[in-house]
């Protein structure tokens, strides 16, 4: 989320935070922005992530190209959202797997705003396409709160309060349903020299897979606009939360055009 220009006295005159690009693109944050696409505009994120486990049995874990087409409605603040099924390719386990992930299907509204703060509600729905280990082989429902607040012009601060029935492999490899909430905070810095962000998130999951304990994510984002209508991301994860004596960390890159 950008920093916001410093609020006006005059509460009438506050103008609509959601009108770049670098407000608008969701990825690649575990959170969820408050912005949608405005009507008469489309979205094209466009990502690819190398995770790699560490400890026993562990590996590298590529998946490309994590397309999310976003489409503004006749509301400006309702946008619906689609996520395309993608590849991956993994070494985890000791063996070279490939296969495709689960397509999803989104939506996205904002409550309101001020001189101040943004908010808004999000919801999507994930159905069990993909093959091999990259499904979750049940479908999956998930939802958050989103909220923003500037801090001065250079920072805000900003988070998803979520909760989700999320599906994976129990310790028999069955395949269970699993409740987890999953709330997150992001301190963004906005950069000299151009519209371009630095931003340091923290996410946890109250439940890593069924019958696990939760599990902590910390990333930092950097993200530049080239012109109105596109943008890039650089990132690099971590998670220090033991599995099975795993850990994992990740880099990643994306893409994102807005017409």
């Amino acid at each position: 989320m950008t920093p916001a220009p410093a609020p006006t006295a005059t509460p009438a005159t506050v103008s609509d935070p959601c009108g770049s690009i670098m407000s608008v693109v969701n990825r690649p944050s575990f959170g969820t922005g408050v912005c949608t696409v405005r009507t008469g505009h489309a979205d094209v994120e466009i990502g690819y992530a190398n995770a790699v486990t560490t400890g026993s049995g562990g590996g590298a874990t590529a998946t490309y190209p994590q397309v999310l087409v976003r489409f503004g409605t006749a509301d400006p603040r309702f946008d619906v959202e689609l996520g395309a099924p993608g590849a991956g390719r993994t070494s985890v386990g000791g063996s070279l797997a490939t296969g495709a992930s689960d397509a999803s299907i989104g939506a996205k509204y904002e409550l309101g705003y001020d001189a101040l703060a943004s908010w808004g509600v999000s919801g999507v729905v994930t159905l069990p396409t993909g093959t091999g280990g990259f499904t979750a082989g049940r479908p999956q429902y998930s939802g958050s709160f989103n909220w923003a607040r500037t801090l001065d012009p250079e920072f805000a601060l900003s988070g998803s309060l979520g909760a989700g029935l999320f599906a994976g492999p129990d310790a028999f490899g069955a395949t269970r349903s699993y409740l987890a909430f999953s709330p997150t905070l992001a301190l963004t810095a906005a950069l000299p020299g151009g519209p371009s962000q630095v931003t340091a998130e923290y996410a946890y999951f109250s439940a890593a897979g069924p019958d696990l304990g939760g599990k902590s994510w910390f990333d930092v984002i950097y993200q530049r606009d080239a012109g109105p209508h596109v943008q890039f991301d650089i990132e690099y994860g971590v998670s220090p939360t033991s599995i099975n004596g795993q850990t994992q960390h990740y880099v990643g890159a994306g893409l994102a055009f807005m017409n």
